[in-house]
């Protein structure tokens, strides 16, 4: 009787388990939907997050407060009162034990137990010669083409082929390495791209350094930041840039990042970090035959070289990079001073537009700047304030605070001056670039019981100079409401309304287990827009999604068809699909018709897992396959 207990309350916690992995899954999916819906998404790739997409798993008795930080729905009086609890109490010794840690409500217990492992716990620094014999490899082949009509003059079909190869060594984040070799569909070269890097921590006063390929994160993305950020949303999170200063570059993303060295110094509560980048990027080249000078007219970041105009501008400018930060740690937070300086091999002249009145130019630019995080009574205080090379200001304020167990606000004010510029910057901001633009954005989040959960942001901003896309002034008002139902663990709706300009979005969206082993996604979203001519376009997009995924079975599987009617690409809508482990797609649907598509996944054994997407639309069918090979601990 007493196996068949055991027996029974492992399979419940399987259960729970899965059901809690769905969540999170649905969490991501909103994270990456809500970037792409503020045209943020070719800005970033969404697989820098967790660096191995969202699988990687991490011990409860390691993990770091910046890797806490970086799940990104984790409030900073939640990170605190875990590593507190930690400290006081020991080791937890099961991951139930979460409960018992003050301001974790069952809702973020339930987002997080997916990414948590309990594992014995191995000496704080171990030596070189361990982290590499115990340390775990992966890795990776991802490969896909369609079939589409194509103008385009190709060698051969096998050009149209996306290709992808990774390889990652990681010892408990303490010793990486690894290198991806790619090339998007439609290149001509077996291998457009290559990236590298080797990281070590923690290994006396180092803290970090990075060899290779890496990416830089300073304050609140004033000046810069290359990995991935929060879009405006009703996660209490999206205000507040958070992330390590330097992290491996694991992504695809084939300009915004370093190349060279890294190196962060810690000694008690001083920390002093420093690094030097030395790499091509693409960009447009303009000669004069007459002068015999040439300029970068724009710097292109889609990373696609597939004609002959995109070879052209393929690593044409040399970008030299050096920065430093210094940062002071106390017991209610942090505070940094940041310093960047790029130089180009040929001089940046944008075209004379009014928008670009104020742009960059030249063949140097710095920025500097200090940023504050800290935990007052007032609340989680953060922001910081920049300079550009020529002492134009920038700065961010923001608060988040709980006003009780279940009510919590945010608020950011935001002053970037018109002539305000930095190459890097990833701000919060209605164009995500710093510069011409005030605004102040509050979010509330009311959870009055685990059942109900109420979310409402308001944004207002205004922008004094013309933009690429606004000719002239222009001032923003984005109001937002969602309200989520949860009556069981099985079953999650919620309803959103929101209205950006005068613009409405209404969605509605269900998710519900009939079976154990089967999950049921509904959505129904609606768009109303204003155009320039004042006319009123409108679109629709519904899909329905099963998911069956057994919590002891290799095999996974889902499936969704989708309906959209659209009055044109002004009106398209965003839906994130499901897809292999550690990609993702949040394509656009507008014009009329249907879509479809099916994800298998099998593990062979611990060590093998392989998985495949088809999809279908009127335009074109495509397909995925990839294979996962993981071995060592």
């Amino acid at each position: 009787m007493g196996l068949q207990n055991k027996y029974t309350l492992w399979v419940v916690a399987l259960v729970i388990m899965s059901n809690s992995s769905i969540a999170q899954q649905e969490e991501m999916e909103d994270i990456a939907e809500s970037a792409i819906s503020h045209e943020q998404a070719s800005q970033q790739d969404i697989n820098e997050m967790l660096g191995t997409g969202f699988t990687k798993k991490y011990n409860i008795n390691s993990i770091t407060e910046t890797m806490l930080e970086n799940l990104f729905f984790l409030k900073p009086n939640q990170v605190k009162q875990f590593i507190l609890y930690r400290k006081n109490f020991g080791d937890f010794i099961s991951l139930m034990e979460l409960q018992a840690v003050p301001d974790w409500d069952p809702f973020t217990i339930r987002k997080i137990l997916p990414l948590l492992t309990l594992e014995t716990e191995l000496p704080l620094v171990p030596a070189i010669k361990q982290r590499i014999k115990e340390g775990g490899h992966r890795l990776l082949y991802r490969t896909g083409g369609q079939s589409i009509k194509t103008n385009e003059n190709q060698d051969t079909s096998r050009h149209q082929y996306k290709q992808l190869v990774s390889y990652r060594f990681n010892f408990r984040d303490l010793l990486r390495w690894g290198i991806t070799v790619e090339k998007d569909a439609g290149e001509k070269s077996v291998a457009d791209h290559y990236s590298l890097f080797a990281s070590i921590s923690k290994k006396g006063i180092l803290k970090n350094m990075v060899l290779g390929d890496y990416t830089v994160n300073m304050g609140q993305g004033l000046i810069h930041w290359q990995g991935y950020a929060l879009g405006r949303s009703s996660n209490m999170m999206s205000a507040y840039r958070q992330g390590e200063l330097f992290r491996p570059h694991t992504g695809t993303d084939e300009n915004r990042f370093c190349r060279g060295i890294a190196v962060q110094l810690q000694k008690n509560a001083v920390e002093l970090a420093a690094f030097v980048s030395n790499k091509k990027i693409d960009a447009n080249i303009i000669s004069d035959t007459v002068t015999n000078k040439a300029w970068a007219s724009s710097l292109l970041l889609s990373g696609l070289h597939r004609t002959k105009n995109e070879l052209m501008d393929k690593k044409a400018l040399q970008a030299f990079i050096v920065g430093a930060n210094l940062k002071v740690n106390s017991k209610i937070g942090k505070t940094s001073l940041n310093f960047i300086h790029t130089a180009f091999d040929h001089p940046i002249k944008k075209r004379e537009m009014p928008y670009n009145r104020f742009a960059i130019s030249g063949r140097q630019w710095q920025n500097a700047s200090i940023d504050h995080a800290v935990s007052t009574r007032v609340g989680f205080l953060f922001g910081e304030v920049a300079l550009d090379k020529q002492r134009n200001r920038a700065m961010i304020a923001g608060l988040i605070k709980s006003l009780g167990p279940s009510l919590d606000v945010a608020m950011l004010y935001r002053n970037m001056g018109v002539t305000f510029r930095s190459l890097a910057s990833n701000a919060f901001s209605e164009r995500q670039e710093s510069g011409n633009e005030k605004g102040f954005f509050f979010n509330i989040n009311y959870m009055p019981n685990p059942r109900h959960r109420f979310e409402i942001f308001v944004d207002q901003y205004q922008q004094d100079w013309p933009t690429f896309s606004t000719p002239g002034k222009k001032m923003g008002n984005i109001y937002s409401f969602q309200y989520t139902y949860r009556p069981n663990k099985k079953t999650e709706m919620y309803g959103r309304i929101q209205s950006d300009n005068n613009n409405l979005k209404l969605r509605i969206h269900a998710s519900f287990m009939p079976l154990p082993t089967l999950t049921c996604r509904l959505r129904n979203e609606m768009i109303n827009i204003q155009s320039v001519s004042r006319k009123i376009e409108r679109g629709q997009f519904a899909y329905l999604e099963l998911i069956y995924k057994p919590p002891l079975a290799p095999f996974s599987a889902s499936i969704r068809y989708s309906f959209f009617d659209t009055d044109g690409y002004a009106t398209r809508i965003y839906a994130y699909e499901r897809d292999l482990p550690a990609y993702y797609a949040v394509p656009p649907h507008y014009g009329e018709g249907t879509s479809a598509y099916l994800v298998v996944q099998y593990k062979l054994g611990k060590s093998l897992q392989c998985a495949g997407k088809w999809s279908m639309d009127k335009k074109k069918n495509e397909w995925r396959a990839q294979v996962i090979w993981q071995w060592g601990s």
